[in-house]
């Protein structure tokens, strides 16, 4: 792989695949620095590689998880809920 953005979908989805197989969400971020390190040690097979890539990985991790909370913030105000389907109350007691 190339280029940085490429690594960093590899990653997610190698990542997202793990965690669909059963693989517990705290153990994610370790298998996204393992791939990376794999993907750093392909590069560059010196220990230098490994670092960038297990710093690529969880730069990954935490991107992801910072986009994904950030998407639920800005998307949960539009989500409607059983009181906001109903109508609204006029006022009127009845």
């Amino acid at each position: 792989m190339d280029s940085k953005a490429e690594k960093i979908a590899a990653i997610i989805a190698i990542t997202q695949v793990f965690k669909y197989y059963g693989v517990p969400s705290k153990f994610c971020p370790i298998v996204a620095m393992g791939f990376g390190a794999a993907f750093g040690y392909a590069d560059n097979p010196t220990a230098q590689g490994i670092i960038d890539g297990v710093v690529l990985g969880a730069m990954t991790t935490g991107s992801y998880g910072v986009l994904k909370g950030s998407a639920r913030a800005v998307l949960k105000p539009l989500q409607k809920t059983p009181v906001d389907i109903l109508e609204p109350d006029d006022d009127r007691g009845v």
